[in-house]
């Protein structure tokens, strides 16, 4: 079936083609395989996260190559590794297509293919690493790495692996120039390392020593960065006590055998990226083992809203905010810039009623928290037309003579104080509860106007009516 079983060397490993050149070192795919293979007997085709559209080709640590024409060819290469026969590249690009879809996919590069290794949820190469490196395993200086833009560095300290690792980033991929000299545990003997297989054969020998570690993390409250912690891994009660770390630093003790919850609620202070840890030692484990996340706490600012309404033949408005997890969050008022009423969270009301004077005015809710530092906010602005009373008088001359009654009559008019006027000067106040609205007076010959004028609360700049009166 496959052609480069034909012929077989004493170390384990075949006579494969020629290498075309075009074989990329993978770390990923390398995962990849030792994904496909951790079942004692391997998973069919379909049970596989997603499978090869065939032919590939792949690349041996010999600097050879080899094409697979199928999942069965796939298989017998990879049970058929060894220490000194290993696969360490392939050919880009290579299409997949995931389990229960149709689908067809192209990965073109390695960054490609780690984001398959995350949709399928496998460990990388860098899980594995910061699960295990100081516990089951310390590098034997000098080591070479290959950095972010794919220069080589020299290791020679602690400490200076510890700048390179975090200067590279959280997405960097721990890449070796092999061979990698290490101490393993627990006599921290050398040990060589020549690829990526070496390195899983490795991380088999630490997880048979020690237990595995889990945990799972869950946003809890989004505007405080709340999340919380569980840990679940299968031998909690074997291990009985283990410690949580943030960031480098010791927070509490867990465990059953330490009244634990198995739980850590953690409120962060602001966005970024927190490593959260849980570290245990155990008989067989003696040089302890570390679980490790990376967690992304995102920026989220609140898209705050609010609607009003003004009351019919007044200038009172009530504001009534409207937008998602109004319970959880805490916020303010503001008119014109000024802060007016704190609201929301569990006891808010939500609303806000406020008389406006005629005018143009600014109404806002804001709100700022750890998840949105810089503060969000929601204006409208409000013209608010003044609402004035329609005056109105009637005139009526007694008889023939200069003397004239005026008799006021207009919506509301018990309610509203006013004064007669002749040509600007006040004669008389009038209107309300107190008002009889009629107003009399004998004229000289001239020619006079003759007005009613109001102020209200509703119509600061007052409102009149007037008539002119000429008189013979």
């Amino acid at each position: 079936m496959l052609s480069f079983f034909s012929s077989c060397v004493t170390d384990d490993s075949f006579f494969p083609e020629e290498n075309t050149g075009n074989v990329i070192s993978s770390a990923a795919l390398v995962t990849v395989l030792n994904n496909f293979d951790t079942t004692t007997t391997f998973l069919s085709e379909n049970e596989q996260c997603f499978r090869f559209v065939y032919p590939i080709t792949l690349g041996y640590n010999t600097d050879s190559t080899i094409k697979i024409e199928s999942y069965d060819g796939l298989v017998d290469v990879i049970s058929s590794q060894g220490a000194n026969f290993n696969v360490t590249g392939l050919e880009f690009p290579i299409n997949i297509i995931f389990r229960n879809t149709d689908t067809m996919l192209s990965i073109s590069n390695e960054v490609a293919l780690l984001t398959v290794l995350s949709e399928c949820q496998f460990d990388t190469i860098r899980d594995d690493f910061d699960q295990f490196f100081n516990g089951c395993f310390k590098f034997d200086y000098p080591i070479t790495f290959f950095n972010m833009t794919g220069e080589e560095t020299e290791i020679t300290t602690d400490d200076a692996f510890r700048i390179f690792y975090q200067e590279q980033g959280t997405a960097y991929q721990p890449s070796f120039k092999f061979p990698v000299n290490v101490l393993v545990s627990p006599n921290f003997e050398s040990n060589t390392i020549e690829t990526y297989f070496g390195f899983y054969r490795l991380i088999e020998s630490c997880e048979s020593r020690c237990p595995s570690l889990s945990f799972t993390s869950d946003l809890t409250d989004q505007f405080n960065l709340g999340y919380q912690f569980t840990a679940d891994f299968p031998d909690i009660e074997e291990v009985g006590v283990y410690d949580w770390f943030v960031g480098g630093q010791f927070i509490e003790s867990d465990g059953p055998n330490n009244q634990g919850d198995n739980v850590l609620i953690r409120n962060f202070d602001s966005p970024g990226t927190y490593e959260v840890c849980i570290k245990a030692e155990t008989a067989d484990c003696p040089e302890g083992i570390t679980f490790c996340k990376q967690i992304e706490v995102t920026a989220f600012c609140p898209e705050l809203f609010f609607d009003f309404e003004q009351e019919q033949g007044t200038l009172g408005y009530t504001f009534t905010s409207s937008f998602s997890n109004m319970e959880e969050l805490n916020y303010q008022w503001y008119i014109d810039n000024e802060l007016i009423e704190n609201d929301g969270g569990a006891n808010g009301d939500n609303m806000l009623f406020s008389n406006l004077s005629p005018g143009e005015h600014v109404v806002c809710i804001r709100t700022e928290t750890p998840s949105c530092p810089n503060g969000a906010e929601f204006c409208k602005e409000i013209i608010v037309e003044p609402i004035c009373p329609n005056l109105f008088f009637t005139i009526e001359q007694e008889g023939n003579t200069p003397s004239y009654n005026f008799t006021a009559n207009f919506e509301n008019i018990d309610t509203v104080t006013y004064q007669w006027e002749i040509n600007g000067d006040i004669i008389e106040q009038d209107g309300g509860q107190e008002g009889d609205n009629m107003f009399f007076f004998q004229f000289d010959p001239g020619t006079y106007e003759i007005c009613i004028r109001a102020e209200t609360d509703t119509c600061p700049d007052g409102a009149e009516f007037c008539e002119q009166l000429v008189i013979e």
